[in-house]
């Protein structure tokens, strides 16, 4: 068993957590996607952090493409948190979840080569097909054609983001701290251009001076947890295939309906889960799915 795997799972499993918090701020206290991608791509700068433990400097190409990722990734978080306030948290994830490893497919083969053994695929498409099952199975009837356009579009520009920086960790032979800080100051550079929206600037100052200090350590808390799952990935993507850690995304899926299963309860105008049996039962099936899946790829 490689372990890429396992340090992805880890990742998806902390992503879950995130994602909840991310929807509670969402409803409440940071209302509007491109604030909350702002303040996201600022914190995501802590990156420079892990400059002792293994950076140089790549070459100028390998610079600009993980600029560029960044720059996808900021972007990709302005539309997934647009879809994410339309529509519930266990149907957006999951939906783009299985739409990132499709993509990222077809880029990885043209940009960077990458191929896969029969085994490999079998166990991508399984969890590829519980990603979209759950998120099918979570979705509500009104409204779905707004939260679908916006998912598909992050989609492609988180696909974007991890292929380019997939090409990065290739040039730099598997060196992760570089590839990782240098797209980080990518994304950075990308939410300053927020700053240049009048409206955009002025919510995000509002917003800044208007956070409550609950919502404010929820935030911390939220994206402490964001930064070790980001962590996580970009190693595991260091390691492995970015096919198989996009595809090892399904997990994720599976991890939040548990949480949002007991969240639910507590919190239903906020994590509203559907229990009724249909539901239920196609969420078990892509579960089984996604878990076949990982006994493909072990």
């Amino acid at each position: 068993m490689s372990m890429y795997i396992l340090v992805a799972i880890a990742g998806y499993l902390t992503f879950a957590v995130n994602s909840v918090i991310d929807k509670f701020l969402l409803r409440r206290a940071i209302p509007e996607p491109a604030t909350y991608a702002f303040f996201i791509s600022m914190l995501s700068l802590s990156a420079l952090l892990l400059a002792p433990f293994g950076y140089f400097r790549p070459e100028n190409w390998d610079i600009g493409l993980a600029l560029l990722s960044g720059a996808c990734f900021t972007g990709a978080l302005i539309v997934f948190f647009a879809a994410l306030k339309r529509q519930d948290a266990s149907a957006v994830l999951p939906f783009v979840g299985g739409v990132v490893p499709l993509l990222t497919v077809f880029m990885s083969f043209s940009l960077s080569s990458e191929r896969l053994s029969p085994r490999d695929y079998l166990a991508a498409g399984l969890l590829i097909a519980g990603s979209f099952l759950i998120g099918w199975a979570g979705s509500k009837k009104h409204g779905a054609a707004g939260w679908i356009v916006l998912a598909i579009v992050a989609s492609a520009l988180f696909a974007s983001s991890f292929t380019l920086v997939k090409i990065v960790y290739l040039d730099l032979h598997g060196a992760f701290v570089p590839g990782l800080i240098w797209s980080r100051v990518g994304g950075f550079l990308a939410a300053l251009l927020i700053l240049l929206h009048p409206m955009s600037r002025r919510k995000i100052f509002s917003t800044s001076r208007a956070i409550a200090p609950p919502s404010l350590g929820l935030f911390f808390l939220g994206q402490a947890l964001a930064s070790g799952a980001a962590i996580a990935q970009n190693y595991a993507l260091s390691l492995g295939s970015v096919t198989m850690v996009n595809a090892l995304q399904g997990t994720q899926f599976a991890f939040l309906f548990v949480l949002t299963s007991f969240l639910s309860k507590k919190y239903p105008k906020i994590l509203f889960e559907d229990f009724s049996r249909g539901v239920f039962f196609k969420k078990i099936l892509a579960i089984l799915l996604i878990s076949a899946g990982l006994i493909a790829i072990f």
